[in-house]
């Protein structure tokens, strides 16, 4: 991916606007197979994600299912 891809991507995700705590900020972090979760809304798009807070990487609803639940 070519420099100005990157910074279009990023300029892109970022007028999406900010992820925040669920539940109209009362959301807390919470474990999940030893894994801190934290479940997080964006107002700009009206999407869920949880926020695995070890990796810092935003994961689906159906990827939470395929990692945690049905691996357990």
């Amino acid at each position: 991916m070519t420099l100005r891809a990157k910074l279009t991507r990023t300029e892109a995700q970022r007028a999406q606007g900010n992820w925040v705590p669920a539940c109209g900020g009362r959301e807390v972090p919470f474990c999940m197979q030893g894994r801190r979760l934290h479940y997080l809304w964006q107002p700009a798009t009206g999407r869920h994600a949880y926020l695995d807070c070890d990796t810092d990487l935003l994961l689906t609803d159906a990827e939470v299912d395929v990692l945690f639940l049905r691996g357990s």
